[in-house]
């Protein structure tokens, strides 16, 4: 190249700033070179390749598990990775080429494609000493006068993008950016909290969740550079998603649904 591109550490090598310049441009080449394999096997008849998911934790929870059962069962030679991480992380490894599509909250600035796959209700969460334990609902306008915890703004932009509106500024006395976190301080019943209800759906505690009075939630769905220029292996396994996401929600919410037909090819 002309310059170096790693400096040895006595942890080992780390690029230097001119390879971490230089790494978004090698990871499209590999990326390039990747789409080329699955091309070719696909017009062989053929199905290999490689992709790699990211996710938020309770998307990854709920629908992958059952995705991924379905999906190599008739692709075993797909191999799939999956990332987990937060809105921030997901923005990142999107840009950077790290995952090829992102499970994610809607941002109507992004000029990537984008599939809908659910609106997710946020609810309340206290412990069953708290003061809100008696109640049969959360006011929203009761986050400014008690002591509770949120999500970190960067990390759970749409809770904060629904509140901003209302115009309601909550008396913050922790932030976390885990979830888990959140939950083992309000059972502690040190705080309240506003949680996503898919991610409560994964998780058992002692906590007691509460519908809120004005309805609020977010969008998720598939964000991906390009649904027109994605690999066969990551068109196939999209497919797969939204299948199983249909029938996981509609089991949600209708207890006696039927099991899932199989896909028809």
């Amino acid at each position: 190249m002309g310059f170096p591109l790693f400096t040895r550490t006595s942890r080992g090598l780390i690029l230097t700033p001119n390879g971490e310049r230089m790494l978004p441009h090698v990871r499209r080449i590999a990326r390039a070179h990747e789409l080329f394999i699955e091309e070719a096997s696909a017009i062989r008849g053929g199905q290999e390749g490689h992709l790699v998911v990211g996710s938020y934790t309770s998307t990854a929870l709920n629908w992958l598990p059952a995705t991924l059962e379905r999906f190599h069962a008739d692709y075993p030679n797909i191999t799939v990775g999956i990332r987990e991480g937060q809105f921030y992380d997901l923005e990142t490894w999107l840009k950077d080429g790290s995952i090829d599509f992102g499970i994610t909250g809607q941002d109507l600035s992004s000029r990537m494609d984008w599939i809908p796959l659910k609106s997710d209700s946020y609810v309340a969460v206290c412990s069953r000493a708290s003061s809100f334990a008696s109640r049969t609902s959360f006011d929203l306008k009761d986050l400014e006068n008690t002591d509770c915890i949120l999500m970190d703004y960067g990390i759970d932009r749409d809770l904060y993008a629904c509140l901003q509106p209302r115009g309601i500024h909550p008396r913050l006395l922790f932030s976390a950016d885990n979830e888990f976190t959140i939950l083992a301080i309000v059972s502690q019943n040190l705080a309240v909290s506003i949680l996503p209800e898919l991610f409560l759906r994964t998780y058992r505690s002692d906590c007691l969740q509460l519908p809120l009075m004005q309805p609020i939630e977010r969008h998720l769905g598939i964000r991906i550079p390009s649904l027109k220029e994605a690999s066969p292996a990551t068109r196939l396994f999209i497919q797969y998603l939204q299948e199983t996401v249909t029938r996981i929600e509609s089991s949600s919410a209708n207890p006696d649904a039927r099991s899932m037909a199989p896909i028809q090819r």
